[in-house]
């Protein structure tokens, strides 16, 4: 049987107060991840692969420290594709300058169309977060995304947010 709410908010605040001094990736990643997935009470196996090995972009081997396959299936590749097309369409202007390409008036209706088309993908994967399922403005959606940011990384021990 599931957790309820008020179990899974009583284990998050345990686990913040207990990682709360915690910044050193290397020595507790792994222990880390183990405690985030007892909060909602399901075991990193049935999740998840530590360490898995892949091959990087530029062709070299690596290791990825957490890998969530449910993460990195259909949403994404739909976002890439869509942001691919975005790419693709601006390159058909090489002469225009991006100034030229996004401004409001004389935007070419291709990359207004591509941009919709990635807008509509971000949306739908943001959608189980809280998310519209279309946005207003482009303000709107930003603001969303601004909101969604925060509520994730609020429960990040303050240590933690120093920029290098």
């Amino acid at each position: 049987m599931g957790l309820n709410w008020n179990e899974i908010k009583s284990r998050a605040l345990l686990f913040s107060k207990t990682w709360a001094d915690a910044c050193n990736e290397d020595s507790e990643a792994k222990p880390f991840w183990i405690d985030f997935f007892e909060i909602f009470g399901i075991t990193n196996k049935r999740v998840a692969t530590f360490e898995l090995h892949v091959k990087k972009l530029g062709g070299a081997q690596g290791f990825v420290d957490l890998f969530w396959p449910g993460l990195a299936g259909k949403p994404l590749s739909v976002i890439d594709q869509a942001a691919q097309c975005v790419l693709d369409t601006r390159a058909q202007f090489a002469d225009a300058s991006l100034a030229d390409l996004y401004d409001p008036l004389s935007m070419p209706p291709a990359l207004l169309k591509a941009h919709q088309k990635l807008d509509a993908a971000v949306d739908a994967t943001n959608q189980p977060s809280g998310g519209k399922k279309s946005y207003a403005s482009d303000a709107d959606r930003a603001a969303f995304l601004f909101d969604l940011n925060q509520r994730i990384t609020r429960l990040l021990p303050a240590a933690c947010w120093k920029r290098t």
